[in-house]
């Protein structure tokens, strides 16, 4: 489940990064973008976060993220839409974008991914040390039955403990 909330943190991130300039200087319906930024998050997630991020930290990664990321928009954006402009200088700003919220997103991997702790905890997901139920003394069965008999010495009984 913290998998699928990683992944539409990205895809909201990447898209939100990609609509307005494919949109505006490509001419780009929403069905294309959609799936530009699907197979960017998907790429990008699994080769570049899950694989790379631990083995060469934030920095390479980031910029392994922009490298990937300005191929994938590249091809993809060329193969299907029909720009008039220049569609290598909308995919650099883009990319640039997207390599801008990179490092940010790598922050949210290694607190609440790659992380055991009980800080990176997840909105849905639960651990099982976090859902214990408590015993106190003051449940126990039989010396509720004591105090329920003896009520006048109930103060003495708590003073005791």
């Amino acid at each position: 489940m913290k998998h699928v909330w990683a992944l539409l943190i990205k895809f909201t991130a990447i898209g939100t990064m990609l609509f307005p300039f494919l949109s505006i200087f490509n001419n780009a319906s929403l069905m294309t973008i959609l799936f530009i930024t699907v197979v960017t998050t998907v790429v990008s997630y699994f080769l570049g976060d899950l694989y790379l991020l631990p083995k060469l930290g934030n920095f390479k990664s980031t910029l392994a993220d922009f490298g990937l990321s300005f191929l994938l928009i590249w091809i993809i954006s060329a193969v299907f839409i029909n720009s008039t402009s220049d569609m290598l200088l909308t995919t650099l700003f883009s990319a640039l974008l997207v390599a801008g919220v990179e490092p940010l997103f790598h922050l949210y991997m290694k607190t609440h991914i790659f992380s055991d702790s009980a800080e990176s905890v997840i909105p849905g997901v639960y651990k099982g040390d976090l859902m214990m139920t408590e015993y106190s003394e003051e449940l126990d069965d039989q010396n509720f039955k004591k105090e329920a008999k003896n009520p006048d010495n109930q103060g003495e009984s708590n003073q005791s403990k």
